[in-house]
């Protein structure tokens, strides 16, 4: 009896420590990518929102492949903040380009965002890769993720969805769609900022024609 109680215990503790990474992992997620119209291809970089409470944001990093060449690993490290959960976070080259074009400061900058529409992007928990936008292993030029001088954008009630790109996942402006203005609310197709939704929509339905017709007859008195 003893060695089942202890076989038990040992078992939850393994079970525990498997989930509780994968639960971690979940609470950041991509939600989008962008290659901007200003000199130099400028503002470049992602958005990603935090599902939940997040008391340490160092457990978490991002990394871009660049024209197929694979993974370079996590080569930004997010330093130790607390962010609630909703919580927005933008990841740019480089702050003027992107304060010129969006009207706010991007919360972190790192030289990992030089990106261009083609390349990939890594989200890292850990160091394992729990998100990923594009194929790393493919030059994104033509393929049907490719956003050049545009953006890319993730699905509502969609992600993290771990080391595998889920192409139904996402949806784009187009190539050349950010072009048309110097900033984002002028271009052609503006980046969605902020408007992912981690909880998908849940549709209103109309009301039934019973309940129009009662309503319709209880005016009419």
């Amino acid at each position: 009896m003893r060695l089942l109680h202890k076989t038990l215990i040992l078992g939850a503790a393994a079970a525990f420590l498997i989930t509780f990474p994968m639960a971690a992992s979940a609470q950041l997620v991509l939600t989008g990518a962008f290659d901007g119209p200003l000199t130099g291809g400028l503002p470049k970089g992602i958005e990603l929102c935090a599902t939940a409470d997040i008391a340490d944001l160092s457990l978490y990093g991002v990394g871009s492949a660049n024209n197929g060449g694979g993974t370079d690993g996590e080569e930004f490290t997010f330093p130790a903040d607390a962010v609630t959960s909703g919580t927005f976070l933008y990841v740019a080259s480089d702050s003027a380009s992107f304060h010129d074009f969006f009207g706010f400061a991007p919360d972190y900058v790192s030289n990992s965002m030089l990106i261009n529409g083609d390349d990939a992007i890594e989200v890292f928990c850990g160091g394992s890769v729990i998100d990923v936008f594009g194929d790393i292993n493919t030059d994104g030029t033509g393929e049907p993720w490719d956003h050049l001088d545009g953006w890319a954008y993730r699905v509502d009630g969609t992600g993290p969805d771990g080391s595998t790109f889920v192409l139904a996942n996402w949806f784009f402006s187009g190539v050349n769609q950010l072009e048309g203005g110097t900033t984002n609310d002028t271009c052609n197709s503006p980046f969605p900022v902020g408007t992912y939704q981690h909880e998908e929509p849940v549709p209103v339905h109309p009301k039934s024609w019973g309940e129009l017709k009662q309503n319709k007859i209880g005016t009419e008195k």
